[in-house]
């Protein structure tokens, strides 16, 4: 199976990084009513990441040339 001839191929991975950007949002909204914290280094580090590479990857990497 040739994975680089799939026509959905660039859909569904900019999809996934896309998809970060709606997790890391769950995951602060959740840690912040499971534990009453809102801001902590832990919490900052891991959406830094998870927003980072949503949107990078979201608009950087797949960006569509027009």
């Amino acid at each position: 199976m040739n994975l680089e001839n799939l026509p959905e191929q660039e859909k569904l991975t900019r999809g996934f990084y896309y998809s970060l950007i709606p997790i890391a949002l769950l995951f602060w909204i959740g840690w912040g009513l499971k534990f009453g914290v809102w801001w902590d280094i832990g919490i900052y580090s891991v959406l830094i990441v998870l927003l980072g590479f949503g949107l990078i990857g979201g608009l950087l990497v797949y960006k569509k040339d027009n």
